[in-house]
């Protein structure tokens, strides 16, 4: 078993427990806690052999990466094991690892020797103070590389991929399956939705007396709607259902700021704003669930 198949594996696990052995790392390290009492961050490291795990108690680990591998306890705050680093001093010692790396990588090997290897493309590239790091992403971890001045690993790190990143990578694919959705001939149809905006019922509710709008209040607002519509106008020229995506993000958190301002949006205008988006958005062809509401993510009202 590879160092990538024991991340999210509780460390009483056959697989985990014979790793630690393997590499004399603790069987019990010393337990870290958060405020809370949770454990978190819990390192076991064999400085000698140069390797390192991090483990995280079920409690904090389910929230961030998901449900372990395996049998564990739900009701026991045990140890998962979600990091794993390979650090050798091979410049200053000449030590190199006595164990197997992942996908038959070596220390020494270099970027493009890295990628074929592991079959991914290097991103991330950040200059260090020992040479570059880069990393791959994986369905499950990240892979980060560390190449020294001269272009060869000296180190490497797995870690698994929080909740939040495989669904950023899920969408992210998902969305270039949608640009042959995305349709320009729908653009006169999304300009025609601007007139549908709510804008005049909370101009008649402040005429009726309702004082949590102001005329300055309503026309920040409107504004903000009608540039997002030619904005999303021209995403959809585009074709780009990333772009058409992320526009929502963008229109939402500048309604918040507009919010905070001015105080102007409660349930029922959350609920007209909310629906408008929805529909303006889905009019550009892409295909989202119907019970999804792309606002839901940003909004803070």
């Amino acid at each position: 078993m590879e160092f990538q198949d024991l991340l999210g594996r509780p460390i009483h696990s056959e697989e985990v427990k014979d790793f630690l052995s393997k590499y004399g790392l603790p069987q019990n390290p010393t337990p870290n806690y958060d405020a809370y009492g949770n454990l978190f961050c819990v390192k076991a490291n064999n400085k000698a052999m140069g390797i390192h795990a991090v483990f995280t108690g079920y409690i904090r680990y389910s929230k961030t990466y998901g449900e372990p591998i395996g049998n564990y306890h739900r009701d026991r705050d045990q140890l998962i094991l979600h990091e794993i680093t390979v650090d050798t001093e091979v410049k200053t010692t000449g030590r190199l690892p006595s164990f197997t790396l992942p996908f038959g990588l070596a220390i020494g090997d270099d970027k493009k020797t890295i990628e074929q290897k592991t079959g991914k493309k290097l991103g991330g590239k950040l200059a260090t103070s020992y040479g570059t790091a880069y990393d791959a992403v994986f369905d499950e971890f990240r892979l980060i590389a560390a190449l020294d001045t001269e272009g060869k690993l000296i180190w490497l790190r797995l870690f698994k991929l929080e909740l939040y990143e495989k669904e950023r990578i899920r969408l992210k694919t998902f969305l270039k399956t949608q640009n042959k959705n995305i349709d320009p001939n729908r653009i006169p149809e999304i300009q025609a939705f601007a007139s549908e905006m709510p804008i005049p019922q909370w101009r008649k509710r402040m005429a009726e007396g309702d004082d949590m709008f102001s005329e300055e209040s309503i026309a920040v607002v409107e504004t903000t709607l009608t540039d997002y519509v030619q904005t999303l106008c021209d995403s959809v020229q585009k074709k780009n259902a990333a772009t058409v995506y992320n526009s929502v993000g963008k229109l939402v958190r500048t309604i918040n700021k507009i919010n905070d301002k001015y105080g102007l949006i409660e349930t029922l205008e959350r609920d007209e704003l909310g629906e408008w988006i929805n529909l303006l958005v889905r009019k550009t062809g892409i295909i989202l669930d119907d019970n999804m509401d792309v606002t839901e993510e940003y909004r803070e009202w």
